[in-house]
């Protein structure tokens, strides 16, 4: 009688599946796949092999791939020359480091998630801060201008942040 093992993996990269198979293939698996169709495709591999201790050392040769793609694939929000890296939460214009504060970033994460969305200040200070905008005061306009001042800075002059008036914020649309 052959055993059959199961092995559940749920991955953002569609290519480690195809790395995974080929180490189970080689080991003498059978595979089949099946998906849920969300973000993070679920693969089932099927596996039925007399050698059950072969699953150990491709599972392994499978962890090691996992964790070099993780590495060298960082995510990163990008517009024109500036990167925010959500991993390291570093922030560089045209290569050069930006020092942000913690309301910094947020806001800056936040602008470069939607581009192209222009953001209110009770949007910016609700989702930033984390709390009800109850009055009218300076707290999102000081951080904006800090912000555009110090990427302004990163970049020879260069503008990335834009006010529409009576609106809000957004990312810059075009190179001043």
């Amino acid at each position: 009688m052959q055993i059959a093992y199961k092995v559940f993996i749920i991955e953002e990269d569609g290519c480690m599946a195809e790395n995974i198979e080929a180490l189970l293939v080689q080991s003498g698996y059978v595979i089949n796949y099946a998906s849920t169709g969300l973000d993070g495709a679920k693969v089932e591999l099927l596996c039925s092999c007399e050698r059950p201790e072969a699953v150990d050392g491709a599972l392994e040769c499978a962890e090691r791939d996992i964790r070099h793609c993780r590495k060298s694939k960082a995510r990163i929000l990008s517009y024109r020359d500036l990167e925010l890296n959500l991993d390291t939460r570093e922030v560089t214009v045209r290569g050069v480091h930006v020092d942000l504060t913690a309301i910094e970033y947020g806001i800056l994460e936040m602008m470069l998630k939607s581009p192209s969305k222009v953001f209110s200040k009770i949007s910016i200070f609700e989702t930033v801060w984390g709390e009800t905008y109850y009055s009218e005061d300076n707290t999102v306009n000081v951080h904006m201008s800090n912000l555009r001042g110090k990427l302004r800075r990163a970049a020879d002059g260069q503008n990335y942040i834009q006010t529409i008036w009576g609106q809000g914020y957004r990312l810059a649309s075009d190179v001043a």
